[in-house]
């Protein structure tokens, strides 16, 4: 470490800076300049310095890297974090703070005594006779760093809503437009809220207010922003409804809004957005009366019109790109969700028109997980903002006849991939194992179309026997005693049993997930976003990927020995799990990108990979009989660290482990069994992250134990 000199940290940076201009500071700055240690000491002493936002910056970068951290490092960050809470210089200030706030390896530290600071700040300029544009400024940058500092916590943020309350008249304008980005994002976060809405429509000059207004002030200012808050509260408002009558009139009171929006101020975005809420008011044909089918006859959701709708949103997106990034981002998600919801439902439309009706509640079904798995980042929040929505959708999937439509479309793209597979059969003994299979879809297939439109009668048992009920899932699909399912009963235990394998394996994944699941799930894709490549549409097929992965994991955990014998038998043999989990994937939503056993692969093979357009994602196989921690299997890592040379730095590592786990007893929790970890190239300062899953082996029935 080089000697700092005995000038202030100011100068020594000044002069740091002064000898590269224009370039980054170089990696061992920090050293230089006296490290952590210095500025614990010294920092709080940087408020009002020209080269704060620099340090501060700089503090970012190397906190970045786990091997610069230091027992001094929480200390320094409080110490900058307090001088940037007392600049007073507005430029320094915002951008000091937004450095601090996109930099979430210190966060942590530092979050709470500055949301003590920052809301002193804009207490203080509450109280302030006559205030500043200067401090209008740094109040309304303080608010809205404030706001952000929330968003990290589901707790309702009493303080903020209660500084919010102070707002009760027409302020400056980047004041006022802080004060509504607030209360929307609040209202977006927090249910309930809502009754902040008038805070905006006091700031925004729509409501005459209690104080007296400032003469030099125009609410008018902020009127565009107010409108479009207001239509996205009452939106909101329209989701989170429990009845058709409620959800009617809250998208009316959008609707006003965005129409004012629209129209005074030419706003393009909320153009868009009231073309999907006339378009949510459209399947809803009298108000309080449930929609059906025939709603999907609007013209909102001809071709053209939708494309329309996507166009438009694919413009603002472009055009809006890099602004307000933490506020502006959410809507244009927002507008892109829209879109798509728009979208989901022109495809549902087109699928009640063919013959094949029951495939639209997939369609549905996909719509709704933009809704169950968004953040505010998306439509909604919260589960119950599920509930208006499906006031409004559900009622359209049962006028359609498909109470089984999942199943059923399952069960159907299970026989036509079996039709693809016996055309393309070279082999004549496996064409005809593929012909019986078909023969036996067809027949499924046809009972439960016949079932699904009420031609599945009461059949009689042979001898007055118990009627034999048909293997899961499909007994939901062709009831136990019916025609349908008599004349089933003729068929091959085996081949109804594949059958059945094949649309479970379908199915499972497109629902949500259970609680447990849920943790599994967050916590994994909090460990991955520490890796850059875990961005966009990477991050996007992972989250797939992995949703994927734990529902194979639960299934197989919960599966009976008949079902996947494997797991019972302690000489079970890697391609054991290696073929179950492909022929998973294959069943399912990404099935068009597995690959088996893939040669020339980091100078290996890779047991099972999935290709996507500009990257891959590789999982290794393994079969264990030890009891080593996972995280501690160092070979099994390098091996699975080696696939991601050339790709993505994510990937997976599964293993049938027959001796980590008592055999005699229940497995492990679900949450044991999924975990991740990453590793460490040296000479490569980024390491590699592996998601670690165990397949416990050598199980015994639960009635067998003792």
């Amino acid at each position: 470490m080089t000697t700092p000199s005995s000038s202030h940290l100011a100068d020594d940076l000044m002069r740091l800076l002064s000898a590269a201009p224009g370039r980054p500071p170089d990696v061992n700055a920090l050293c230089d300049l006296g490290g952590w240690e210095r500025v614990a000491a010294e920092g709080a002493a940087m408020a009002d310095s020209p080269v704060l936002t620099p340090l501060v910056a700089l503090l970012a970068r190397d906190i970045a890297k786990p091997e610069n951290r230091t027992r001094a490092h929480a200390p320094a960050f409080s110490a900058i974090a307090t001088a940037v809470a007392q600049t007073q210089n507005p430029a320094v200030f915002a951008d000091s703070l937004n450095i601090l706030l996109s930099c979430p390896a210190a966060l942590g530290v530092f979050q709470n005594h500055l949301a003590v600071d920052l809301e002193e700040i804009v207490r203080d300029y509450c109280k302030l006779r006559d205030p500043t544009p200067q401090a209008a400024q740094r109040a309304a940058d303080a608010l809205e760093a404030l706001t952000r500092i929330n968003l990290a916590d589901d707790d309702p943020p009493f303080a903020l809503l209660a500084l919010l309350k102070r707002f009760d008249a027409p302020a400056p304008k980047p004041l006022a437009t802080a004060v509504i980005r607030a209360v929307g994002t609040a209202v977006d976060h927090w249910p309930h809220t809502t009754s902040l809405s008038r805070v905006i429509r006091l700031v925004a000059g729509l409501d005459k207010p209690d104080a007296l207004v400032e003469p030099n002030l125009d609410p008018e200012d902020v009127a565009s922003d107010a409108a479009w808050a207001l239509a996205g509260i009452e939106l909101v408002s329209a989701l989170r409804a429990a009845d058709l009558a409620e959800v009617a009139a809250h998208l009316e009171g959008s609707a006003v809004y965005l129409r004012t929006a629209r129209e005074n101020y030419e706003r393009e975005d909320a153009d868009v957005l009231l073309t999907v809420v006339e378009l949510l008011l459209s399947l809803i044909q009298q108000s309080g009366v449930p929609p059906t089918v025939t709603s999907l006859g609007t013209s909102h959701l001809q071709p053209e019109a939708l494309e329309n709708l996507a166009e438009r949103v694919r413009r603002i997106n472009v055009a809006s790109v890099g602004l307000n990034h933490w506020y502006g981002d959410p809507k244009r998600a927002a507008l892109s969700a829209w879109s798509r919801f728009a979208d989901d439902l022109g495809r549902l439309r087109l699928e009640f028109d063919r013959n094949s009706f029951y495939k639209a509640a997939v369609v549905v079904d996909h719509l709704l997980q933009i809704y169950m798995g968004s953040r505010s980042v998306e439509v909604v929040r919260h589960g119950n903002d599920v509930d208006g929505l499906l006031s409004l959708v559900q009622p359209i999937i049962e006028t359609g006849f498909a109470r089984t439509a999942g199943l059923l479309s399952n069960l159907e793209d299970h026989t036509q991939e079996l039709e693809q597979q016996v055309g393309a059969s070279t082999a004549a003994d496996q064409r005809l194992i593929l012909s019986e299979q078909l023969e036996a879809a067809r027949a499924v297939l046809a009972a439960a179309r016949s079932h699904a439109l009420g031609g599945g009668g009461q059949g009689k048992g042979d001898g007055g026997t118990a009627d034999t009920p048909l293997p899961p899932p499909l007994n939901q699909l062709v009831s136990t005693g019916s025609i349908g399912a008599n004349e089933l009963a003729t068929l091959s235990p085996a081949a109804l049993h594949e059958i059945a394998r094949a649309v479970d394996n379908r199915t499972i994944g497109r629902h949500s997930f259970n609680l447990v699941e849920a943790g599994v799930f967050s916590k994994i894709r909090s460990a991955l976003a520490s890796s850059p490549d875990y961005r966009d549409e990477v991050a996007t097929t992972v989250d797939e990927l992995l949703r994927i992965v734990i529902r194979f994991v639960t299934t197989r955990t919960n599966r009976q020995s008949d079902r996947f014998p494997y797991l019972f038998n302690p000489a079970a043999k890697e391609d054991a799990i290696h073929h179950d989990l492909d022929g998973y994937l294959t069943q399912s939503d990404l099935g068009s990108t597995v690959e088996y056993e893939v040669q020339h692969v980091a100078g290996g093979r890779i047991d099972l990979r999935l290709k996507f357009d500009g990257f891959a994602i590789h999982i290794e196989m393994k079969v264990d009989s030890t009891k080593v921690p996972m995280t501690d299997k160092t070979a099994y890592l390098k091996q699975a660290a080696a696939y991601q040379g050339t790709d993505v730095r994510i990937g997976f590592l599964v293993a049938l482990r027959h001796k980590a786990f008592d055999p005699t007893g229940p497995a492990p929790h679900l949450s044991e069994l999924i975990g991740h970890t990453t590793f460490d190239i040296k000479g490569d300062p980024i390491p590699r992250h592996i998601i670690t899953v165990q397949m416990p082996g050598s199980r015994t029935k639960p009635s067998h134990m003792r």
